[in-house]
């Protein structure tokens, strides 16, 4: 036992989906699923994994029901938890937004009575109230109901599963590679998957399989020169001139314009957030691995960013941010302005009016 009193270490979503992946494809079930959170991609594949392992596809027109809660009463589809297999051993009813279904108290009864030809899944869009049935009697019987939180993976956590990914496609994606994705995307694993299946396309049945940095940015339709984070250090830099070049060919080669400089502020923001994280760390004493900890910086990229901090003020930062959520809500709104201009007045908004006090 540790110092700590034993205290297990929670589990992260990765490692429940391994656990419940690796239950599934042995054929171990329970009765019931409940899942929540805000990951929904976890939830999503084990559905897919549960029907794949538990049905054949010519069994499945009979044995598989797949329902949303608010299209359904809940009286109804609890019949159909109780109802037996056809031809087969087992029949599988899965729920969607169980939390909309009205009346889902009811399903404490299978809690309690569970049909044991059946695998119910029950998926949940916010987090349920525990302290109130069906949820609080499902928690309590953990040997008819397993209750699942599928959290957001730590940013740490997103590069070695979308390498795990690309690995178990037969490619490997470069470290590089994969943290550009993250600030491009964020880390919403299924926009991100997605995003790793354009970049097999892309690559193609290559010798090497391998997926890097310069993929990403080429099937962006950025290049080296050309891209977010060259626009990046030229704001950080105060390049006024360059910065404004940067920006005018991202829009020009954008698909969608609107998307491009939503997608700009998001790495914008990302990084100016760094910065200030950066700014209430200590300026002696502290560990390269604790300044990575606390701000998420890189550890090899905390010098670029010492560098900047102090290119930037604290108020300038704080400022900043503030013009990138005004920015935001304009653009999301359907502004009349144009994306192109919106983005040349957020870079002249940055550049030309310094916050020095």
């Amino acid at each position: 036992m540790s110092a700590a009193g034993g205290r297990r270490k929670k589990k992260s979503a990765l490692d429940l989906y391994r656990d419940l992946k690796k239950d599934f494809e042995a054929g171990h079930f329970k009765p019931v699923y409940l899942f929540y959170g805000a990951e929904p991609y976890f939830p999503d594949q084990l559905q897919q994994i549960l029907i794949d392992h538990t049905l054949p596809p010519e069994d499945r027109d009979f044995n598989l029901d797949v329902v949303y809660g608010p299209d359904i009463a809940a009286k109804d589809v609890l019949g159909i938890c109780q109802m037996a297999p056809m031809l087969t051993e087992r029949r599988v009813v899965i729920i969607r937004a169980f939390d909309q279904l009205k009346g889902n108290k009811l399903f404490t009864t299978l809690a309690k009575w569970p049909n044991p030809a059946a695998i119910v899944f029950l998926v949940c869009e916010t987090r349920p109230r525990f302290n109130a049935d069906p949820y609080r009697t499902l928690k309590k019987t953990p040997k008819i109901a397993k209750v699942v939180e599928f959290a957001p993976l730590w940013r740490s956590q997103v590069g070695p599963f979308l390498r795990e990914y690309a690995s178990s496609r037969g490619y490997k994606l470069e470290n590089s590679a994969g943290q550009l994705l993250i600030e491009f995307l964020g880390t919403r694993l299924a926009l991100l998957v997605q995003e790793i299946e354009k970049l097999i396309t892309y690559v193609g049945a290559s010798e090497t399989r391998v997926i890097t940095k310069q993929d990403v940015l080429q099937a962006s339709g950025q290049t080296r020169e050309i891209n977010i984070f060259e626009l990046q250090d030229a704001i950080t830099d105060r390049r006024w001139v360059e910065a404004h070049r940067i920006a005018e060919q991202l829009l020009l080669g954008a698909s969608s314009r609107r998307g491009e400089v939503l997608k700009i502020l998001a790495v914008l923001n990302s990084h100016f957030l760094k910065l200030w994280k950066l700014h209430g760390c200590p300026s002696h004493g502290l560990k390269p691995a604790d300044i990575t900890k606390r701000t998420g910086i890189p550890y090899t990229m905390i010098h670029k960013y010492r560098k900047a901090a102090r290119n930037w003020s604290l108020p300038e930062i704080e400022w900043a941010m503030q013009l990138f959520l005004s920015v935001d809500s304009e653009i999301k709104g359907f502004s009349k302005r144009s994306p192109r201009v919106i983005m040349t007045l957020l870079i002249t908004r940055l550049l030309s009016e310094p916050l020095r006090n």
